[in-house]
């Protein structure tokens, strides 16, 4: 083993106590014996009246006193110094420049707390670097041999029955506190114990400010009682979720050791559910496609393995709006919710909408059952906007899937808007205009930006009007129509430039917009009867 004193960087520390319990040492505890448990990286020599240049806190220093000063004051003034510099301890050496530690440096010392150990003559400081060094690598093969321990006990529980469930136990079992694992739209997906799970709410500003961060990160911040811990999961730059750990006093490095350990064994589970959940949720949408299309019988025999079965007649489509992200969550929030866990509540992504069908369970005019407990689950999900249809049989679904469009499509807030088919007017502006007319004008106003398409690389209409039509629906608002269509707000406002070059006429016009959003919404109905 080394003699040579451990790097101060090496992140392993023994506290000062440790070193009083090597009686070869014939230490002796002059002051600041209530600091004793402070923790010490490594030792170090010097002899100068202000050495805090060479110091990075943590150390014990140890001195022969050769260049102390003399004066009551000015060893306060040294000592406060070292104390500022966060120096563990001082060890004095007796029997060379001094016979024993000066009376006014064991008073300043106890006064700042500083623990000040008199080494006898008989005892080198080399004897007490090398003890400072064995300690500190007694404790690291500790620490190690714990991490091994770890290390197996949370891949055993990986890859058993508990799944990520068990991992969290586990975690709370090594570090205690609690431990949240969440899904990439904030759901918990596994808590350890079961009640931390009530803690997820505390969360709401670090998970925003992890998901704006590129690539993994962590971040640690003080609430009230508690230090969080949180740190994100991503497998490349697909965002998977979170994981927490709170408890009252912050992480050691050893147990730090444990937690990032647990860290590849949750994004490697998270990843491949993630993978198993593409494809599911590519079948749920093509059998969903089936079922609004009529197809109910040939659905049924597959629903009970997608859906856990169909709803009864009669049922209520329902469907959701929103950016990218709060769909994933209002999905998530499906998947996740327990009291859905066994609902006939059949749901799947079509064409960037979350569309689904449930049973129309009412108790005087209010919501019950399945229905009640779906509105519950997407409940509190930022700018999600729910449409529900008039109560229809398996027959119906076709009409009562364009209710669900035209009640989400007509719900409009930051926060999460219910907006009932029965409860919009019923005959609408398109309804009134006849087809042939209708079509004419939708044609004539758009066919600048359709002339560009053909001329330009593949998409480039579909990406423009799509555009155009968020940024009109959210009345030319920068920030929340760049946030529904997933790009930055200057790659929008280039978009909205091209159309205006192609239109001739400038956006802030209303008659423009008034046109614009007509002739999109004309296009649309045309579309959907085709």
């Amino acid at each position: 083993m080394s003699d040579a004193p451990p790097a101060a960087d090496s992140g392993w520390t023994i506290p000062v106590r440790e070193l009083l319990t090597a009686a070869e040492l014939g230490l002796r505890v002059l002051a600041g014996a209530s600091a004793l448990d402070r923790e010490m990286s490594w030792a170090h020599v010097s002899e100068l009246v202000d050495p805090t240049e060479f110091l990075r806190g943590g150390e014990l220093l140890l001195l022969t006193g050769v260049g102390l000063p003399a004066g009551e004051q000015a060893q306060h003034t040294y000592v406060q110094r070292l104390a500022t510099a966060r120096v563990a301890a001082i060890g004095f050496g007796i029997g060379l420049s001094w016979q024993e530690v000066p009376p006014a440096l064991v008073t300043a010392a106890e006064r700042a707390g500083l623990p000040l150990l008199e080494v006898p003559r008989a005892t080198p400081f080399l004897a007490i670097t090398r003890a400072v060094a064995q300690a500190i690598s007694r404790r690291e093969r500790a620490a190690q041999e714990q991490l091994m321990q770890a290390q197996r006990a949370l891949t055993a529980a990986a890859v058993g029955r508990g799944g990520l469930a068990a991992v969290l136990d586990e975690i709370h079992r090594l570090v205690g506190g609690w431990a949240l694992l969440l899904n990439r739209g904030g759901v918990v997906l596994a808590s350890s114990p079961p009640a931390a799970a009530e803690h997820r709410a505390r969360l709401r500003g670090d998970l925003a400010r992890l998901r704006e961060a590129p690539g993994a990160a962590s971040l640690v911040a003080r609430d009230g009682d508690t230090e969080i811990w949180v740190q994100s999961l991503t497998a490349g730059t697909e965002m998977l979720g979170y994981m927490a750990i709170g408890r009252a006093n912050a992480l050691t490095a050893a147990e730090r050791q444990v937690v990032n350990a647990a860290v590849p064994l949750c994004t490697l589970s998270l990843d491949r559910s993630r993978v198993v959940g593409q494809g599911s949720r590519r079948l749920q949408a093509s059998v969903l496609r089936l079922l609004l299309a009529g197809q109910s019988g040939l659905v049924e025999s597959v629903a009970g393995e997608l859906w856990n079965g169909l709803p009864a007649e009669p049922v209520i489509v329902w469907e959701c709006r929103a950016t990218r992200f709060a769909l994933v969550a209002a999905r998530e929030r499906v998947v996740a919710e327990r009291q859905l866990a066994s609902a006939r509540v059949v749901y799947g992504e079509l064409d960037d909408v979350l569309v689904g069908v449930v049973f129309a369970e009412f108790h005087g005019g209010v919501p019950v059952g399945d229905l009640e407990r779906l509105l519950r689950a997407l409940s509190g999900v930022d700018g999600l906007r729910i449409g529900l249809s008039e109560p229809a049989g398996y027959g119906e679904l076709e009409a009562a899937r364009g209710q669900a469009r035209r009640a989400a499509e007509y719900g409009t807030g930051s926060d999460t808007r219910v907006t009932w088919f029965r409860d919009i007017p019923r005959v609408g502006l398109l309804e009134l205009l006849p087809t042939e007319r209708a079509a004419e004008f939708a044609a004539s106003v758009l066919r600048p930006l359709r002339t560009e398409a053909s001329a330009g690389a593949p998409g480039r209409r579909a990406e423009l009007l799509r555009s155009l039509r968020v940024w009109l629906a959210h009345h030319g608002q920068w920030d929340p129509a760049a946030g529904e269509l997933g790009v930055h707000r200057h790659t929008l406002r280039n978009r909205m430039q091209r159309v205006e070059q192609l239109l001739g006429r400038e956006l802030d016009s209303p008659d423009l917009r008034a046109e614009l959003w007509l002739a999109l919404r004309l296009d649309e109905r045309r579309a959907r009867v085709n």
